[in-house]
């Protein structure tokens, strides 16, 4: 009986970690149908995060090898100046909570990373 209240335990935290890796949720189902406006919100954010390693690489590069990499850093922030208005004009069209939710945190990290800029 204890070996089967083991296995169930472990199997119940496995399948909370699977579905907290594919959906970012903690939950015991997981929830794979996204509606369009998260799905749109969640390549914004993908994108964010593209721009975000490109300058953070960039910035690295510039103080290890002190090569001139502001093309590099000025491409990543204008990639997320994109971001930011095509955030701005989804958020007007959004009409589910997780998906506002979303963009409110999308925009106060974008936010955070332009005034670390």
């Amino acid at each position: 009986m204890k070996k089967l209240a083991v296995v169930l335990a472990v199997a119940v935290v496995g399948l909370l970690a699977f579905n907290y890796a594919t959906t970012g949720e903690l939950t015991l189902t997981p929830s794979f149908s996204k509606s369009e406006e998260e799905v749109a919100v969640r390549d914004l954010q993908d994108a964010f995060d593209v721009a975000r390693k490109q300058f953070a690489q960039a910035h690295r590069a510039a103080g290890v090898s002190g090569i001139d990499t502001s093309a590099d850093a000025d491409a990543a922030v204008s990639s997320v100046k994109r971001i930011k208005r095509e955030l701005e004009s989804l958020r007007k069209k959004l009409s589910e909570d997780r998906a506002k939710r979303s963009a409110g945190e999308l925009s106060q990290a974008l936010r955070a990373f332009e005034k670390d800029l």
